[in-house]
């Protein structure tokens, strides 16, 4: 029986990792306890296994913190708090998971080419940052210019040598540069208009790969677009899967015999849940 206390804080509600623990830990007959708020506060982390984080907290809570490990500091984003040693210390584990991701499933990535990374919240930076490590040196910032100007001030800041170029959407079409990778955050549900645009892939190589960082909605149409001109195509649920992991392991949860098996468990949860998550 495994038993975990664990926290989230989302202004949102609760999100689909904590739903999908939930659903889980009763298909397993796991003693969890799962609690979602909106704002986020140390004395509400007590007696917690682990903390789960909405990303667009990270501004909010970076200031509060006196140890903050690489790779937070260096994207400025944090997604979860573990303990280690008797203190809570931040990770990002979307960056591990997303390079785990484009190591083991696009290894013929081409990382001389550029790539386009869609979106200006905290997963786009974060994105942005796992593409600059595995050595692409020309990243496009695709998204409005004043929002991004941001991201493209902390990433050149700690990815010296990497030219971080920010795309208007509506020049999406006008681009010719053939990249190996594009990394979408945004939910195109809403904006029709960016994915039309994003659909021409005009700028994409034939044998280039598209990432969606979205679980929902179930039905991924960018994604869709991107088999339609025969790219390349990895599926949020391998993002998922590989978080879903990491957690895991450092829950010292060892019900799973394979990374398939959750990743089967995923599939089964969304094909469930997807209408009301």
């Amino acid at each position: 029986m495994s038993t975990h206390k664990i926290v989230e804080f989302r202004a949102q509600g609760e999100g689909p990792l904590i739903q999908y623990f939930r659903w889980l830990a009763k298909q397993k007959g796991w003693d969890w306890t799962l609690e979602t708020h909106p704002e986020f506060a140390f004395d509400l982390m007590d007696g917690a296994s682990a903390v789960k984080v909405a990303s667009a907290l990270s501004e909010r809570i970076l200031p509060q913190l006196k140890v903050l490990p690489t790779q937070v500091r260096l994207i400025q984003c944090l997604d979860s708090f573990f303990k280690e040693d008797g203190t809570w210390y931040p990770r990002i584990l979307l960056y591990e998971a997303m390079r785990t991701v484009l190591v083991s499933e696009a290894r013929d990535l081409d990382i001389r080419a550029p790539a386009f990374i869609v979106g200006d919240n905290e997963e786009a930076r974060a994105a942005a940052f796992v593409v600059a490590q595995m050595g692409c040196s020309e990243i496009f910032l695709v998204g409005e210019t004043a929002r991004l100007q941001r991201q493209q001030e902390i990433l050149s800041h700690s990815q010296i040598g990497i030219r971080f170029t920010i795309l208007p959407p509506e020049e999406l079409t006008m681009q010719a540069v053939s990249a190996g990778l594009i990394v979408n955050s945004v939910d195109l549900s809403k904006q029709k208009s960016l994915l039309t645009d994003l659909s021409y892939f005009n700028f994409m190589k034939r044998s280039g790969y598209a990432l969606d960082l979205n679980l929902l909605p179930a039905q991924n149409l960018l994604l869709e677009e991107a088999e339609k001109a025969e790219l390349k195509v990895l599926h949020p649920v391998s993002i998922a899967t590989a978080i879903t992991q990491l957690w895991m392991k450092r829950l010292q949860v060892n019900d799973f015999q394979s990374l398939e098996e959750i990743r089967e468990s995923w599939i089964h949860f969304l094909k469930e849940n997807s209408p009301s998550v």
